[in-house]
C-alpha cells in the first residue's frame, strides 16, 4: 500500500516506513496525493508528547497520543532520548495503522533481530526487571507474553557477560551434502562443489595459524570454539580429523567452555568422526532434523532418511561427553502445526541437551526465496497455537528458554527459540547473538564481529562465501583483519 506521511521533520520518514512495514510489509510512503491508499499525521514537541493520527478520522483507533515523562530519568543521556523519540514515533505508527487492519503485532516496534538487546541494554542502565518489563509493553509495545519471554532469556545470560579477555571463535565450512531449498547460509553442495574442498582447506589453515597468531597478540582467550557452515562432517574422514586439529592446536586452552561441531546432515556423521571429535575435546553436536517427516525432508531438499537421524543420535549417545544439539522448523511446507508438534515430541524423547525451533522465514539466498508465497504454509493463527504449545512442552520437559532472535517476514509474526536443559545452555550461541563478546570468523562467509568499548560498538567483516573465491582472497582477507583489529583495539 501507499501512504502519505504529514511531519514537519523529515528526518523521520524512514523510521515511520520501517514502522508501516511491521504492520504491511508492502508499505511505500509516496508525496503525491494521488495515489495514496492512507494519510497519516506525526507530531511531536521537545517535551516528548507525540500525536500520531489519520487526518479526517474522528474514531479512537484513529488517533494516538503519548506524553512520556520517564525519559527524563537521570539514568538516560541525551543519546538514549533522540532513540526514545523514534521509539514512541514507531509506537504511535503500529498502533493507529494497526488499529486501522486490526493487527496487533506481539513484538511491538521491534522489528530487529535480537530483541533481547534491549533487555540488557536497560538493565545496564540501572533498571530491574519490573521496571524493564513495564517499558517493553508501555513504550516497544510487546505483548505481555512475549514481554515475559524477554525478560526469561535476558536474565539467564546475564551471566556470561562478565570477561572482556575471551571471545569466541567460528570456523565456517562451505560445504553439504546437498543445499536445503530453505537455507541462506554460505554453503554449495558438494555435488558441484567437491573439487574446491582442498584449495579450500589449504587457505583455511592459513587463516586459522593467522588468527591465531593474532589471539596471542591481543591476549584472547578462547571460551568457545565453534565449527559450523554447511556441515562440516560432509568433510571426509581425513580431512575432518585434521581440521579439528588445526582449531586444537590454535584455540583449545585452559580458558575453553564449548567446543561445538555441526553435524546438521546426519547421514555424514560417522563413528570415526566421532571418534575424531572426542580426542579433540569437543564437546557438543548438533544434529539438525529440521523434520522427523520423511515426505518434508525429501521437499526441502535432503537426502537422508528418518532412520538416518535415529542411526547418528545412536552413534553420538556412545560419546557422553558431548552434550547435543538438535534443531526443528516451525511452519515447513505441507506441515501444519500438528505434524509439527509431533516432530518435537519425537525430539524431546531423544532428551538432547538443546532443543531449537525456528521458524521459517523467506531468505534472499534461499532457493526458495522467489517461490515462497506459493508453498504450502501452514496459517498464522495455527503456526501462532503450535508455538505456544511447544513452548509448554518443552518447559514441562525441564527445557527452558536462553536464547531468541527473529527474521524480517517470519512466518506469524513468530521467532526462533533456543530451549535448554539445566545448565546445558550453548555460550557460542548466546555470544554470538547478544554481541557482548568478540567472535573471529575463519572460513568461508564467515563473520568477525569485534565488539568494542563500553556501549559494546560491533564492527564486521565477512569473509568471501564463494570457496574458490575465498581460496584466492585468503591473504588479503587476513590482511584487512589484522589491520582492523589493531586499528579499533590498539
Amino acid at each position: 500500500m501507499y501512504y502519505q506521511v504529514e511531519i514537519e521533520d523529515q528526518k523521520q520518514l524512514p523510521n515511520i516506513e520501517a514502522a508501516l512495514k511491521i504492520i504491511d510489509p508492502a508499505a511505500v510512503i509516496v508525496k503525491d496525493r494521488s495515489n495514496v491508499d492512507l494519510r497519516l499525521a506525526v507530531s511531536y514537541t521537545p517535551d516528548f508528547r507525540v500525536r500520531v493520527w489519520i487526518p479526517g478520522c474522528e474514531a479512537s483507533e484513529g488517533r494516538w497520543e503519548y506524553h512520556d515523562r520517564e525519559i527524563w530519568d537521570e539514568r538516560y543521556q541525551e543519546s538514549d532520548r533522540k532513540q526514545r523519540l523514534k521509539e514512541l514515533i514507531r509506537l504511535g505508527v503500529i498502533t493507529v495503522v494497526g488499529g486501522r487492519f486490526r493487527k496487533k503485532p506481539p513484538w511491538g516496534i521491534l522489528s530487529g533481530v535480537r530483541p533481547t538487546k534491549i533487555y540488557h541494554y536497560l538493565r545496564d542502565k540501572g533498571f530491574t526487571p519490573v521496571e524493564i518489563k513495564d517499558k517493553l509493553q508501555r513504550v516497544y509495545g510487546l505483548a505481555p507474553r512475549k514481554a515475559d519471554l524477554l525478560l526469561e532469556v535476558g536474565a539467564l545470560q546475564e551471566k556470561y557477560f562478565t570477561d572482556h579477555n575471551k571471545i569466541g571463535i567460528y570456523i565456517g565450512i562451505p560445504f553439504c551434502p546437498t543445499r536445503c531449498r530453505y537455507c541462506s547460509f554460505a554453503a554449495v553442495s558438494l555435488e558441484t562443489h567437491g573439487h574446491l574442498v582442498k584449495g579450500f582447506l589449504t587457505a583455511l589453515k592459513r587463516e586459522i595459524e593467522a588468527m591465531a597468531a593474532l589471539c596471542s597478540e591481543f591476549g584472547w582467550l578462547a571460551e568457545s570454539i565453534y565449527l559450523g557452515g554447511g556441515t562440516p562432517t560432509s568433510l571426509d574422514e581425513t580431512a575432518f580429523a585434521e581440521l579439528l586439529d588445526w582449531a586444537t592446536r590454535a584455540f583449545r586452552g585452559a580458558a575453553l567452555r564449548e567446543f561445538t561441531v555441526e553435524a546438521g546432515r546426519p547421514e555424514t556423521l560417522s563413528k570415526s568422526k566421532l571418534s575424531a571429535m572426542s580426542r579433540a575435546g569437543a564437546n557438543r553436536i548438533s544434529i539438525n532434523p529440521q523434520s522427523m517427516r520423511e515426505s518434508t525432508l525429501r521437499e526441502i531438499g535432503r537426502r537422508h532418511t528418518i532412520e538416518d537421524i535415529y542411526r547418528a543420535l545412536n552413534l553420538a549417545k556412545e560419546f557422553p561427553g558431548l552434550l547435543l544439539n538438535m534443531d526443528l522448523i516451525l511452519g515447513l511446507p505441507g506441515e501444519n502445526g500438528a505434524v509439527f508438534l509431533e516432530s518435537l515430541r519425537k525430539v524431546i524423547d531423544e532428551q538432547p541437551d538443546n532443543i531449537t525451533v525456528h521458524t521459517l522465514a523467506p531468505k534472499r539466498a534461499a532457493a526458495w526465496r522467489k517461490s515462497f508465497h506459493d508453498l504450502r504454509l501452514a496459517q498464522t493463527d495455527d503456526l501462532a497455537e503450535a508455538m505456544e504449545r511447544a513452548s509448554l512442552l518443552l518447559q514441562n520437559g525441564n527445557y527452558r528458554p536462553y536464547y531468541l532472535y527473529r527474521q524480517r517476514l517470519i512466518l506469524a509474526d513468530l521467532e526462533n527459540i533456543g530451549f535448554t536443559k539445566p545448565n546445558r545452555e550453548s555460550v557460542y550461541n548466546i555470544q554470538m547473538m547478544e554481541e557482548r563478546q568478540t567472535i573471529l570468523g575463519m572460513g568461508g562467509g564467515a563473520v568477525t564481529k569485534w565488539v568494542v568499548g563500553p556501549d559494546y560498538r560491533v564492527y564486521r567483516h565477512q569473509n568471501p562465501k564463494c570457496p574458490a573465491t575465498y581460496s584466492e582472497q585468503v591473504e588479503a582477507e587476513i590482511v584487512k583483519k589484522v589491520h582492523q583489529t589493531r586499528l579499533l583495539l590498539s
